[in-house]
């Protein structure tokens, strides 16, 4: 079984902290003017623990011509969100070439609730990959997996 999720990541991040006064009526809070600049990171684990890697995808129409670092996926898209198209690169590259694969046992993939993983072409496809799409319902009491397991601790690296 496997679970993922996407999470935005902002390139600049202003800490929850601050150090004033009390009763201070404004603070002022020095950012680098990027807080509207971000990209969405589509992580993944699997239920024995295993992490797939991270699917990056920017806010740009070209890919970068710099070198990349190694164990992550690039990908660019003009709204830096993910797409059904990016969804389907994404079970193909990511999902497709999880540990255990090859052994042909029905899996199940967890996703939110994204209308892209809904299409019947989507749908189709995690099929064909012998395994079985299963959605968790937005606006849950419970915290879902991927938030608590990937992206709180990956955003607490950052």
């Amino acid at each position: 079984m496997g679970n993922a999720d996407e999470t935005p990541v902002s390139f600049d991040e202003p800490s929850n902290n601050i150090i004033e006064e009390i009763g201070t009526k404004s603070v002022i809070i020095k950012t680098l003017g990027n807080e509207k600049m971000c990209i969405t990171v589509m992580l993944a684990v699997l239920a024995d623990g295993i992490k797939l890697p991270p699917y990056v995808i920017l806010k740009r129409k070209t890919m970068l011509k710099d070198q990349l670092p190694t164990g992550i996926i690039v990908r660019c898209q003009n709204q830096g969100w993910m797409s059904t198209d990016l969804m389907k690169d994404w079970l193909n590259i990511v999902w497709n070439r999880r540990p255990g694969v090859l052994v042909h046992k029905r899996r199940m993939l967890v996703l939110g609730t994204f209308k892209g993983y809904l299409t019947p072409a989507m749908k189709n496809i995690v099929g064909e990959m012998n395994a079985a799409l299963a959605v968790v319902p937005g606006g849950m009491s419970q915290p879902q997996v991927p938030d608590v397991v990937e992206n709180k601790p990956f955003k607490e690296c950052l």
